[in-house]
């Protein structure tokens, strides 16, 4: 994982904590070679070194409450071990004190709850190069020009005074994108992005001793950089100058304030978020809990940390949560089927939870759960759950055929009366609007559009229409179309819920009845001057009769014929019901 060292030797000074082992672990990982001494107090620390001061590197844990951090302290160390690159392990709390120790000769800090083994890796590989440099760099100046141009590492020679650029070298020049001709026309102020007035300070505080500082430079190309400096007095050509060792730690910021701004956020999350987190032990009993418990649950935290997680939880549902923890240590994470969970005397609350194992993870150590408030949804579920019950019931117990139109969609559903009352198999019928516009015979097809328009443009809710649907057989049945329309907040339609009953038989009884009235009246129309006729004859009899009533043998020849005539008017009133009843047959 990172540099093979031949016989890494480290020494650790710090108590034997879980931080101190997981960086034991990491040493080892890096290198399989590592021989690690460990010392726990200031007197061991001096009887270590002036045992043997052959160590590698020397990790010092900020931690270590017996030992007063003071500057002579460290640089007694530093002392004893022969400038061994001492590198110091620190908690965010104290990075502020560690950043300070750099002035004093340290190597690097390392913050140990974002340490891994590469950053270690990477630490301890930069330490040791840093300092064989400034090893030779005291060695002689052959040397030093000769390392000093060639180093990994952006170095820089100023004059002490001005600051202004004597010598850069390759990575300097690779680094800020200038040429060497640019930089030495510059002064070292030209990189600053901003007026450095602590910077001035501490360049003229130690004149001649050294210093480390971080500031933020432009490169030629105006990209900001994060910039950690080791700056020593030399003499560079017989002036007093300060060469600098620069280190780019860029990445490294904005890794800590991305960082920093995760855990604001988890923060604010686990706060204020929607859902409950807890950690649980292997018996699930109770190690954390949100703050979020208090609006969700309406409890506080403390109150249930150490007990059993399953002893809130519903006894009806407790079966089937049981059956699921099987799968602890066998899956990463699984969700539990939802369950009713309540503390003490508050109401039943319903929760939909992931369970995700990080007992092996030491930053957590448990069994982390992340629990969401879901009993608006049940309980909705549960209505739902009813009215389609009574949906269901009604569809079975009509014989009408129920649809569903979906405007968002442009699809019907329908129940399975749909096959029996028009004879469709399921294959053949489309739930697109379209498809059931063609079945509805052409000459009641706008009538129907019609009604569509006031729903749509005259907020009509309801529809009562009979219309013509064509069969699988190719024929048409009479259809009575109730249907109720549901709309959204702002009245728009949503859905068009409907009742189609087949009135076949009904509309064909009213249109045999309707045809027969027809044809009797075209009958009684044709008979008319028929029946006219003997009447008139009779009519003209009787007044005839009125005249003659003296003249007895007159008045027998008038009623002769008034008979004659009556008769005319029965065969013709006969004739008539025939055919009225041949009709009707």
């Amino acid at each position: 994982m990172g540099r093979d060292f031949q016989e890494l030797k480290i020494l650790i000074i710090g108590s034997k904590s879980r931080d101190i082992i997981t960086v034991e672990k990491y040493l080892l990982e890096i290198n399989s070679n590592t021989l690690i001494s460990h010392v726990a107090s200031l007197r061991e620390v001096k009887a270590t070194l002036k045992k043997t001061s052959k160590f590698n590197v020397i990790l010092l844990d900020l931690s270590l409450l017996e030992l007063a951090f003071s500057e002579t302290t460290i640089i007694e160390i530093l002392n004893l071990s022969h400038n061994t690159a001492l590198i110091i392990l620190t908690d965010v709390e104290e990075q502020k004190q560690a950043e300070k120790m750099l002035a004093w000769g340290v190597s690097d800090y390392l913050i140990k709850s974002e340490l891994n083994a590469t950053q270690l890796s990477k630490s301890i590989y930069y330490s040791r190069e840093r300092k064989k440099a400034q090893r030779k760099l005291y060695e002689s100046e052959e040397k030093y020009r000769m390392l000093y141009d060639e180093s990994p590492f952006p170095m820089w020679v100023l004059d002490r005074e001005s600051l202004d650029f004597l010598s850069v070298n390759k990575a300097a020049l690779k680094l800020y994108g200038y040429s060497r001709e640019e930089f030495l026309s510059m002064n070292v102020r030209d990189l600053w992005v901003e007026s450095e007035k602590e910077v001035e300070k501490t360049a003229k505080k130690n004149l001649d001793t050294s210093f480390a500082v971080q500031i933020r430079h432009y490169t030629k190309s105006n990209k900001i950089l994060h910039i950690s400096i080791q700056s020593n007095p030399i003499l560079f050509g017989g002036k007093e100058a300060r060469v600098s060792l620069v280190d780019n730690i860029t990445e490294k910021v904005i890794a800590e304030e991305k960082l920093k701004l995760s855990q604001q956020r988890f923060k604010a999350i686990i706060q204020d978020g929607s859902d409950l987190v807890s950690i649980l032990d292997e018996k699930l009993n109770y190690i954390y809990l949100s703050p979020s418990a208090t609006n969700i649950l309406q409890i506080n935290s403390g109150e249930i940390i150490g007990k059993n997680a399953i002893e809130f939880i519903h006894r009806e549902d407790r079966p089937e949560i049981e059956r699921k923890i099987k799968f602890i240590g066998k899956v990463k994470s699984f969700r539990l089927p939802s369950y009713r969970y309540k503390v003490g005397t508050a109401e039943w609350r319903w929760l939909e939870t992931i369970v995700t194992d990080l007992r092996a993870d030491p930053a957590v150590g448990g069994l982390v759960t992340t629990s969401r408030d879901i009993t608006n949804f049940k309980i909705q579920e549960q209505k739902l759950k009813e009215s389609l019950e009574r949906y269901n019931i009604v569809a079975k117990a009509t014989s009408d055929l129920i649809t569903d139109y979906d405007v968002a969609t442009n699809t019907f559903t329908f129940n399975s009366n749909v096959f029996e009352v028009f004879g469709y198999k399921k294959k053949e019928i489309d739930s697109a609007r379209e498809w059931w516009f063609s079945k509805i015979h052409p000459e009641d097809l706008s009538v129907f559009k019609d009604s569509l328009k006031e729903i749509f443009q005259k907020g009509k809710k309801w529809i009562n229409l009979e219309y013509r649907f064509k069969c699988a057989d190719g024929t048409y049945k009479y259809i009575l179309d109730r249907s109720y329309v549901i709309s959204d907040h702002v009245g728009k339609p949503i859905r068009i819920i409907g009742s189609m009953q087949d009135i076949t038989e009904r509309r064909n009884y009213i249109n045999t009845i309707e045809q027969h009235n027809k044809r009797l009246r075209e009958i009684a129309w044709t008979q008319s001057h028929v029946v006219r006729a003997p009447l008139a004859k009779i009519m003209g009899l009787i007044e005839l009769l009125k005249l003659e009533k003296e003249d007895i043998d007159s008045a027998e020849e008038i009623l002769d014929n008034v008979l004659i005539s009556a008769k005319e008017l029965d065969d013709v009133i006969r004739n008539i019901a025939n055919k009225a009843e041949e009709e009707s047959k």
